[in-house]
């Protein structure tokens, strides 16, 4: 312990999260109101506006805090929790109802098979005879908004040998390099802090380990996403309005000029505190970013109410917003830690006969990689798994 030890303060203390639907910014009200028209958790619309919001905000604008005064960018993965059914797949539609992004084309989701596809999302490589050959970007506004609609498929692209999915995500919302040169000199590199990226990924709760493995919370991948809940049992019992209203229309023309968005005093002061308290080692890896996903989502939330500067109550509710995070988060936590016999009967079923396949293919003299080949896919995971455990061998 440090000389200074005594001066470290605890990062997190934050409000209730209830204070967010008391705020009458008509952005917010409108997607309280189109939740309870649909049905739909207000967090599960919330988290599809703060997507929106943050691609619609031009990708060289940065958030510039005291201690990082070169700024950082405003990417941001989502977490979209619920059980199969929670109706994740329809409440984007339902903020696009609420929230209009005027003159503002927003991209649609993409997805990619693995790490090193995800470049070409971006742009690619344009070569004409006698020109060098140059980067060309599929949308002017380097925007990207990478969606997986199952974990479970995220988790089997990362369980391959190889794959570098999960790291690729923790370079988009750093905002870092992506792509690079192969052997031949072929490949497509994206520069750093020349787009702008939001990922989000459906998750169940009992099946988000992909996300929340001790590797993914040591690396700070666990750290780079928000955790929103699709379900509410509050919202549940609340009168359902039949009408529409008329949405909230958020403008571009607020972010003409601007570079920076300036953390304000006590963002400052937080980004300290939390600082200190990683020297000291009193910070938990899974919260390193909770101060940073916080001053993203008071720019979202800025966004939102038309402005491109923040005012204390940004950073007020965006507290709110991290409090029903974390909340979230700790709900995925418990479900992961309660077994389950029925999924786990299923599991040991498949890779019994998957293994009792492989020694019959090997006394039939065939080579492991042509017997791999002819296993099922839930098989072939089942092996993946096993041989990254160091429990099969191969032959």
């Amino acid at each position: 312990m440090t000389e200074h030890s005594s001066s470290v303060l605890t990062p997190l203390g934050l409000p209730d999260p209830a204070i967010l639907w008391e705020s009458e910014r008509p952005a917010l009200q409108a997607l309280q109101h189109e939740a309870r028209r649909r049905l739909k958790s207000p967090w599960a619309l919330l988290s599809a506006a703060i997507t929106q919001s943050l691609l619609s905000i031009p990708y060289p604008v940065r958030y510039r805090s005291s201690l990082v005064p070169e700024g950082t960018p405003l990417n941001l993965a989502i977490a979209l929790v619920g059980r199969s059914g929670a109706g994740k797949s329809t409440v984007f539609r339902g903020a696009a109802a609420a929230i209009v992004f005027d003159g503002t084309s927003l991209p649609d989701a993409d997805t990619s098979r693995s790490g090193e596809g995800i470049p070409a999302l971006l742009a690619h490589i344009q070569a004409e005879r006698g020109t060098e050959p140059r980067l060309c970007w599929r949308r002017p506004d380097r925007a990207l908004w990478v969606h997986w609609a199952e974990v479970g498929q995220l988790g089997a692209q990362s369980a391959r040998t190889g794959s570098t999915v999960l790291e690729s995500i923790k370079s988009l919302t750093s905002g870092e390099q992506l792509g690079g040169q192969n052997s031949k000199g072929d490949g497509l590199t994206i520069p750093p802090a020349t787009y702008r990226a939001l990922v989000t990924i459906a998750v169940q709760p009992r099946r988000a380990a992909p996300l929340l493995s001790e590797e993914a919370i040591a690396g700070g991948l666990a750290a780079r996403f928000l955790w929103f809940n699709f379900e509410d049992a509050d919202a549940a019992t609340l009168p359902r309005p039949t009408h529409s209203t008329d949405p909230v229309t958020v403008s571009r023309n607020q972010w003409d000029g601007v570079g920076h968005v300036d953390a304000l005093p006590e963002m400052d002061a937080a980004h300290e505190a939390d600082a200190r308290a990683a020297l000291a080692g009193i910070r938990e890896p899974i919260d390193s970013r909770v101060q940073l996903n916080r001053a993203i989502i008071a720019i979202a939330l800025a966004n939102l109410d038309g402005r491109s500067t923040l005012v204390p109550e940004d950073w007020l509710l965006a507290g709110a917003v991290i409090a029903h995070s974390l909340d979230t988060l700790e709900h995925v936590r418990d479900a992961l830690s309660q077994p389950d016999d029925a999924e786990h009967a299923q599991e040991t079923a498949i890779a019994n006969r998957m293994v009792a396949r492989m020694e019959k293919l090997r006394c039939d003299g065939i080579p492991f990689d042509q017997a791999r080949r002819r296993l099922s896919r839930p098989q072939g995971d089942a092996l993946t798994a096993l041989l990254n455990e160091g429990r099969y061998s191969r032959w």
